[in-house]
Formats: C-alpha cells, sequence, structure tokens
C-alpha cells in the first residue's frame, strides 16, 4: 500500500485548486517558470564532463501556490557514464502569504552514481517565512515525511522504509540590485527516531541578469545520503555554469 502513495498524493494534491478556483472566481491564477541548462568540461589528465537541465513551473492564485519541478544530470568520465540523475517534485502551499502555511510534497529521485533505483518521499508540513522583503527574502520549513528508498545493488537489492522530519531553509539575497543575486536552499533529514541518521541537500547558485528574462548561473550542489549502494560513496559535489531562462517573473 505504501508504495502506492505517491499516486495518491497526486491525485489530492490537484484537488484543493480546483475547489478554490471554483469558489474564487474572482482570482485569476498567475503562471511562472523557468529553464536552465548548465554544465561542466575539463580535458587533459581528466577527461570529464557534467551537463544538467532543470525547469520548473508555478501556478499561484490567491490562496494556493503549486510548483512542479523537474531536472536531469548527465555525466561521463573518460569516455564512461558515471552519473546519470533524474528529479521530480510537486508542491501545494495553501495561504501561501501569510507568515505561516501547511504544504503537501511529493518527491521522487532516480541516481545511477549513488545506486539509487528509486526514492519517494510523500509528505507534509508548515512554512514559516522570517523575512518577507522581496530582496531578502528568507523562509523555515518543517515537515513529516514518508521516505522509501530501493537501492540497485546490496546491502539489497535493499528497499528501506523510514519517516523522517525534513527542515529546509531557504533563502534569496538581491546582492547587486537586479544585476547579482544569491539563493540557497538546505535540507536537513534525519530518520524521526534516529538523529545519527540524516540525509544533507545543499544547493547554492548565482544568478546575473543579462536581459530581462536572460541571466548566467553558477550552481553549487552538495547531497549526502544515509544509505547509497554498496562501492558508492554517500557525499557528492557539483559545480556547474550555465544560463537560466524565465517566465512571468
Amino acid at each position: 500500500m505504501t508504495k502506492f502513495l505517491p499516486v495518491l498524493f497526486i491525485l489530492i494534491l490537484f484537488q484543493p485548486g480546483t475547489i478554490i478556483s471554483q469558489t474564487n472566481n474572482a482570482s485569476v491564477p498567475e503562471w511562472s517558470g523557468s529553464l536552465s541548462v548548465e554544465g561542466l568540461y575539463q580535458s587533459g589528465n581528466t577527461r570529464k564532463f557534467y551537463i544538467h537541465g532543470k525547469g520548473s513551473i508555478t501556478r499561484a492564485d490567491r490562496y494556493l501556490e503549486t510548483i512542479i519541478l523537474a531536472s536531469y544530470g548527465y555525466g561521463e568520465n573518460r569516455g564512461r557514464k558515471d552519473d546519470n540523475e533524474m528529479i521530480a517534485s510537486f508542491t501545494a502551499d495553501l495561504f501561501y502569504k501569510n507568515k505561516f502555511s501547511p504544504f503537501i510534497l511529493q518527491y521522487l529521485n532516480y541516481s545511477f552514481a549513488k545506486g539509487i533505483d528509486l526514492r519517494s518521499q510523500s509528505g507534509g508540513g508548515v512554512k514559516y517565512v522570517a523575512v518577507e522583503n522581496e530582496d531578502h527574502k528568507t523562509s523555515i520549513s518543517l515537515a513529516l515525511i514518508y521516505d522509501y528508498e530501493k537501492l540497485a545493488q546490496k546491502p539489497g537489492n535493499y528497499d528501506q522504509e523510514n519517516m523522517r522530519f525534513s527542515l529546509r531553509i531557504r533563502t534569496k539575497q538581491n546582492i547587486v540590485k537586479d544585476r547579482l543575486m544569491f539563493n540557497v536552499t538546505a535540507f536537513y533529514q534525519p530518520v524521526f527516531n534516529n538523529f545519527s541518521r540524516a540525509n544533507f541537500r545543499v544547493d547554492s547558485g548565482l544568478k546575473m541578469p543579462i536581459l530581462s528574462s536572460v541571466s548566467l548561473t553558477a550552481n553549487y550542489l552538495y547531497t549526502f545520503e544515509d544509505v547509497v549502494s554498496v562501492g558508492r560513496m554517500r557525499a557528492d559535489n557539483k559545480l556547474t555554469f550555465g544560463v537560466n531562462v524565465s517566465f512571468g517573473q
């Protein structure tokens, strides 16, 4: 039954927006989104390349904000595949304009580098907007999530199911007014009854607009997994450079 939670969540998540739009005809949904392509290439003694693409779509009305995000990364080292990752996520944030707002989420992940055939996270929690200034916005979220992970190799073919806390800190800083922006999203996800078993993720980036909707980007990503397939490292670091295109923002 638990393996069908992602499908159930998606069905539930689409209902609030429909109900609200029916009872609030005065609210016109706003749409925004972005698409980015980043990569890194190194040649010489080491020949390696990595490319990463990410896209997101946001729908916001008077009460509800929903965000769909998908990303794909692929890398080779000396002509051999050493990285292949897919991520998809869906969040729905009710009363998102308030200081406190409840939300629900669904996250799916496949990682060749870490030997993760499937990671699914489903849950919900509360977000607190600590700083509301649009140039220096910061929020803190705490959720309780059901985490299912299936590994490609031993210690399996290994399935684990845990309840985890998910603490997220997100900040966006407009360093040089509309010329240079800095953002960080950090996750800390311990097993709820064993805080020594935790996942970490820090995604940080610089964005420098060159046109109204086009920006140059530099991004640093650090991830640490509680459990990975045998022979794989639990921590990964990625530094990439690229271009971001946005609309409706």
